[in-house]
């Protein structure tokens, strides 16, 4: 294997992946995406790994420390370069630290200590119903609506949604390169 990548051979092999969320089945398995992968060079191969490990990171076990996501969240990113997975992993990591957070205040409790770049942000707007962090998330008002109404499948599909559209939006600025296929990973 060469060490550089193909961009236009192997975009060109993935299927079409839909603009909405809302599909009955994926159009490539994980067996026939992990084949073509392999038309990756060794660095690109080295970053779909890391970012294929903190999407399979991101499914935490409940009994997970708070301490060590910290820990996970820090050497991620401290071992992470790419601008663009970097910035996956920080739209992940803020919806699981939103979603806490509307959660945990509306069981009365005080703002999570949670990880990313708006931990301290929601800290000093606790208050506010949205953390006045609607302009950046707009998905928050649909979901604390779902939380209030008692709709954990409406609250799912809602996060799942948000995920969807901004892999997509990123999408629209790539074409044919390496940020593409991380973006059709993600």
């Amino acid at each position: 294997m060469t060490a550089t990548t193909n961009y236009y051979s192997l975009v060109a092999s993935l299927p079409h992946m839909p603009r909405s969320f809302e599909i009955e089945r994926v159009p490539i398995s994980r067996i026939q995406l992990q084949q073509r992968l392999k038309l990756l060079g060794d660095r690109d191969k080295n970053i779909v790994e890391q970012v294929q490990s903190f999407l399979l990171w991101d499914r935490q076990l409940p009994e997970r420390t708070d301490d060590e996501v910290e820990m996970e969240y820090d050497r991620l990113m401290k071992s992470i370069s790419n601008s663009l997975v970097r910035d996956i992993i920080n739209h992940r990591m803020d919806i699981r630290t939103i979603t806490c957070a509307l959660r945990r205040r509306r069981l009365g409790l005080e703002p999570p200590t949670a990880v990313g770049q708006h931990t301290d942000h929601i800290r000093k707007n606790w208050h506010h119903p949205d953390f006045r962090l609607v302009r950046e998330h707009p998905w928050i008002p649909h979901v604390r609506e779902a939380l209030d109404a008692g709709e954990p499948m409406q609250v799912e599909r809602q996060l799942l949604s948000a995920t969807w559209n901004r892999w997509v939006q990123l999408a629209d600025q790539f074409y044919f390169s390496f940020e593409t296929v991380l973006l059709y990973l993600a």
